[in-house]
């Protein structure tokens, strides 16, 4: 291959390799929050806040209609708010349980809430 097509096909190369490349985006966050770390809400369009760590500055999340609860980690179907506000009451007290929270960070909206847990506890 001579020069010129080498040339040629390396200037191609560099005009279509950044066209064809999409922009990477967060689309989801999440937190693994201790229950003293977190307040969840009793309604479902509210806000939930977070403390992530002693030092850090409360972070205010958005819970609405369309959030999913699910009662424990290998829950296939969500159990709602109403269902996972009762069992976290009594499994919040546990040190041993943990709350993930997933969410938008564009929007801070919550889209799910899935509690962890500990062994021997029962979702339902």
């Amino acid at each position: 291959m001579n020069m010129g097509k080498r040339i040629g096909l390396l200037v191609l190369l560099a005009i279509w390799l950044p066209a064809g490349q999409a922009a990477i985006r967060q689309i989801e966050q999440a937190f693994e929050l201790r229950p003293e770390q977190l307040q969840l809400p009793a309604r479902p369009d509210a806000q939930l806040t977070i403390r992530p760590c002693t030092s850090c500055r409360v972070v205010a999340l958005q819970v609405t209609a369309k959030t999913l609860w699910y009662a424990g980690m290998a829950e296939r179907q969500p159990a709602g708010q109403a269902a996972v506000l009762e069992i976290y009451r009594t499994a919040g007290s546990d040190p041993r349980t943990l709350v993930h929270v997933y969410y938008e960070p564009q929007t801070l909206r919550v889209k799910r809430i899935v509690l962890d847990l500990p062994q021997g506890v029962k979702p339902r």
